[in-house]
């Protein structure tokens, strides 16, 4: 019987995946499109305890993402305070618990924003988020989340003029023969994008160059489904099976709901960039988990999308909701 069940689904899902496919052909688009459609906006929760030290004064958790590791699977939380800067690793079981608490930096880069993992690359940003002209972004592989490594493999400094030079929400992913990284400024005004070969990554003599930014306000949105851009906590990258490349804005929209919003982004040898709005998309909206404070994106195997979303701080027991 069991062997029958598994037979069914997997039909079923190489049915899903063909159908997905075939509305490629008409629209590249309409794959990822597709993928967004089908996220239910009523979340389903799930909640971790916690029984480590965090220093919830002066700031609140910023950005999640889902990794999975030797089958076993764990949360990643970024967070801000008065004193410091700081990521938490939460490992999902029969009991989920937060089982790492890790300081990235002190005063003044006490602002650790919306982040990103990509395989086992992991970019977060740090921001003086007082003065507001310097930032940091943190490249760091993963692998085993209950043995982290103790430095970063590639540090970007980034200073300004106030607001310009911070990183609130930042974005990477493997592609083709590159690596890419995209950082949003306060309230995401600018997009700047970076890139490395992948062979390159770690090494002391190379680092991500800048190689274009993109005024938001500048930006032509004659082709844009809306016009609407918003100041999104966390920006993700994401692909389809066709390689075509998007970036995930997630933020509150001022009216009690989350909001998903998709842009195709068109490069040119990913030296040139431009999006294009091709999807938005409203998600139910609650005080314990809103994308006001943190969200992240995570493709399955089988071609759907999640969106992970949590509450201000780390507390004795924490609820996150899973829209999928």
């Amino acid at each position: 019987m069991k062997k029958n069940i598994y037979y069914i689904f997997s039909i079923t899902r190489v049915l899903s995946l063909l159908l997905i496919f075939v509305k490629c052909d008409e629209n590249p688009d309409n794959q990822i499109i597709d993928m967004a459609e089908r996220i239910d906006s009523i979340p389903s929760s799930i909640s971790f305890q916690n029984i480590l030290d965090v220093n919830n004064n002066g700031g609140h958790l910023q950005g999640i993402q889902y990794y999975k590791y030797n089958q076993k699977e764990y949360l990643f939380l970024s967070g801000s305070s008065d004193s410091n800067s700081y990521y938490a690793v939460v490992k999902m079981g029969v009991e989920n618990s937060v089982i790492s608490v890790n300081n990235i930096l002190p005063i003044p880069y006490k602002h650790a924003g919306g982040f990103q993992i990509s395989n086992n690359l992991m970019a977060i940003g740090v921001e003086d988020n007082s003065v507001r002209n310097k930032s940091k972004v943190f490249i760091y592989r993963i692998d085993d989340p209950e043995s982290l490594p103790k430095e970063p493999l590639e540090i970007i400094d980034r200073f300004g003029t106030i607001k310009r030079a911070t990183a609130g929400c930042v974005g990477i992913i493997e592609i083709g023969e590159f690596v890419l990284l995209v950082v949003g400024d306060w309230d995401t005004k600018h997009l700047d994008f970076y890139k490395i070969k992948k062979e390159r990554v770690g090494f002391d003599d190379e680092t991500f160059e800048l190689v274009y930014s993109i005024n938001i306000a500048n930006i032509d949105r004659s082709d844009w489904i809306n016009d609407i851009w918003l100041s999104y906590q966390n920006i993700n990258f994401i692909r389809d099976y066709s390689d075509n490349l998007y970036l995930a804005g997630m933020a509150s929209n001022g009216n009690g709901k989350n909001l998903l919003d998709l842009f195709r982004i068109e490069t040119e040898d990913f030296s040139t960039f431009n999006l294009r709005k091709i999807f938005s998309k409203q998600l139910n909206q609650s005080d314990e988990a809103n994308f006001d404070l943190a969200a992240g994106l995570y493709m399955t195997d089988g071609g759907n999308l999640k969106i992970f979303s949590c509450g201000s701080h780390i507390q004795e027991v924490t609820r996150i909701n899973i829209f999928k």
